[in-house]
């Protein structure tokens, strides 16, 4: 029973390309928290401001920016793990390139050649995985941040007036 290097190795784009598309639609659903949901929720932190007082605030803060901070665990995560999965595919193509020539003989250069760059594109797409999450990532980050603040005024705006 031998392993099948080939079939790892797409496994390995799959699971490339499923990342890509969790990162892509956790920054989706963050963009459409943050300019539809949120908006929306403003009215029900000031009611629950109001109800609390200054005892229940922190808490309140606490609940509301916590849902700001949503996905991006799997953001930082597909960061990380997607080069590392992209290298982890690049060397099972060249351990399959290196097995067909074992087996053919290194007489036709041109398929090894290609051998190579087909694996060689599992680095390149994780590193492309990687720097799109990145980029979610820091979005999510500043509208994060962005919204924080926008709810602490509104907070303190609430329990001053």
């Amino acid at each position: 029973m031998s392993f099948d290097l080939e079939f790892a190795h797409k496994t390995i784009f799959y699971g490339l390309y499923f990342l890509f598309f969790l990162s892509t639609a956790v920054f989706i659903e963050r963009l459409l928290y943050f300019f539809f949901t949120f908006p929306a929720e403003k009215k029900l932190v000031i009611k629950e401001a109001e109800k609390t007082g200054e005892r229940g605030v922190e808490l309140l803060y606490t609940s509301y920016s916590g849902r700001l901070e949503r996905g991006k665990g799997l953001l930082m995560f597909t960061i990380t793990a997607s080069p590392l999965i992209g290298l982890l595919g690049t060397v099972l193509g060249i351990m399959n390139s290196f097995n067909t020539m074992a087996e053919k003989g290194v007489s036709d250069i041109a398929a090894v050649s290609r051998g190579i760059a087909f694996a060689l594109e599992a680095t390149a797409l994780g590193i492309a995985v990687a720097v799109v999450s990145l980029i979610y990532y820091y979005t999510v980050t500043g509208l994060s941040k962005r919204f924080k603040s926008e709810l602490k005024k509104l907070i303190l705006k609430t329990l001053s007036g």
